[in-house]
């Protein structure tokens, strides 16, 4: 397992997570949540799609509370046993405190506004008791984090300049920031921006639907033209700027191991620069961060040097920084053309590290 920071606390969460919401009814949950754990995940999302997982959480996850981050949506509720969804207050306050007493976890790391997705749903969220609850759950410790759940970046961004909040869900794989799917909310450029404003904030991304509820992954389905793997979606999404964690959804084992194969996969297995092939017009010549332009001759980090101008550039003060402590700097470009022939979104490289090395003055 690989690990990334939390920016506003400081956790160790594992890039690759798990999600409860595909888990149905004959799932052994209590071994599919034993083998997650001896890989080494350690952040689960709990909004599941039947309340059944709830005792099992309290036989697996509970046992290891102090070394499992949890996501609680607080909206997510539970009709005849299922998944629901709710804005009565009363209904969401007793859920929480049922799903807290029935898991055993006792406080949640992340307690969410749940899926707010439209400006009347956030302004009931905010101005009608629950926003107001979750704050309070804060101040109790019961929550340890503020977050929140959307599949809008236009959303996504007031909540983030609103502040208060650490971490947010949101939707993130090729075909959604291309425009392709039901949950492709937003432009390519309108997405890109709210990761780089995201990180910019320090507030991190946890992502669901890395696959595209599976489309990426058939050929019958793919909503691009084109199959990806597992391990390639999963590259894709932790380029992401802002991303800590990959909240992929799991029934059996082997999914888990499908996604374990990312730590030890080769460049070549992890690589989707094959979907330079099918990027909408207003979606080329912006870096991707992928870094498929390696090796720079002059060793220039070409993705790191573009995220960090990228960043700089919507107020990040850490950005600079960041790109002043490089070993090697734009203005080293010697204009070779590798990294413009290379890159399979059509970005012109060149162009870039010549504007990047006057931005930042080396």
């Amino acid at each position: 397992m690989q690990y990334r920071i939390l920016p506003h606390g400081g956790e160790k969460i594992g890039v690759i997570g798990l999600g409860l919401g595909s888990v149905t009814p004959g799932t052994d949950v209590c071994s599919l949540l034993d083998y997650s754990l001896e890989k080494g995940i350690n952040f689960y999302d709990l909004c599941g799609a039947y309340d059944f997982i709830y005792p099992e959480i309290k036989r697996t996850l509970s046992r290891h509370r102090s070394g499992v981050f949890t996501q609680v949506h607080l909206g997510a509720v539970y009709k005849n046993g299922a998944y629901a969804f709710s804005r009565n207050l009363s209904t969401v306050k007793d859920t929480f405190n049922r799903l807290l007493d029935t898991t055993g976890l006792e406080y949640t790391d992340f307690g969410f506004l749940h899926c707010i997705d439209e400006e009347k749903d956030l302004d009931y969220v905010l101005n009608k008791g629950i926003y107001e609850l979750a704050l309070k759950l804060k101040d109790q410790g019961i929550i340890k984090h503020l977050g929140f759940s959307t599949h809008s970046p236009l959303i996504a961004e007031k909540l983030i300049n609103l502040g208060g909040f650490d971490l947010f869900m949101f939707s993130i794989n090729a075909a959604f920031d291309f425009k392709k799917g039901d949950y492709a909310v937003g432009d390519s450029e309108e997405r890109e921006n709210l990761y780089r404003l995201a990180q910019s904030k320090g507030v991190a991304i946890s992502v669901m639907k890395p696959f595209a509820g599976g489309q990426l992954l058939n050929a019958k389905l793919s909503p691009l033209g084109i199959v990806l793997t597992p391990v390639q979606c999963l590259a894709y999404v932790l380029e992401r700027p802002a991303v800590v964690t990959v909240v992929a959804g799991a029934t059996k084992i082997s999914d888990i191991d499908d996604y374990m194969n990312y730590f030890t996969a080769s460049k070549d297995e992890l690589d989707y620069s094959a979907l330079g092939t099918v990027l909408p017009e207003d979606a080329k010549g912006r870096c991707l961060y992928c870094n498929h332009c390696a090796p720079c001759p002059k060793k220039i980090n070409v993705g790191l040097v573009n995220k960090y101008y990228d960043l700089s550039k919507l107020g990040d003060p850490l950005a600079k920084q960041h790109y002043l402590n490089l070993d090697h700097h734009a203005s080293e470009c010697n204009d070779c053309g590798h990294c413009d022939r290379r890159c399979p979104f059509k970005t012109q490289q060149i162009k870039r590290m010549h504007e990047i090395a006057g931005y930042f003055g080396i």
